[in-house]
């Protein structure tokens, strides 16, 4: 699942996990609009956070080239 879809669907803002996770929400940003991916200790973060919704797969490139 892509991470701005589990937002949606958790009704989250991006502040929030942002907080959550550690991160800045412009690092969260970049990480939703694929401009950056997330360290592994970051996509960990991310994945426990979701609890498991959101996952390293996620954050790569679809196989008709668009990014997460």
């Amino acid at each position: 699942m892509k991470i701005s879809d589990w937002l949606e669907a958790q009704e989250i803002s991006d502040s929030d996990l942002a907080e959550r996770i550690g991160v800045s929400r412009q690092a969260l940003y970049r990480y939703k609009a694929g401009h950056r991916t997330p360290r592994p200790s970051i996509i960990h973060r991310i994945r426990e956070a979701t609890n498991g919704a959101v996952t390293a797969d996620d954050f790569l490139p679809d196989p008709k080239g668009e990014v997460a």
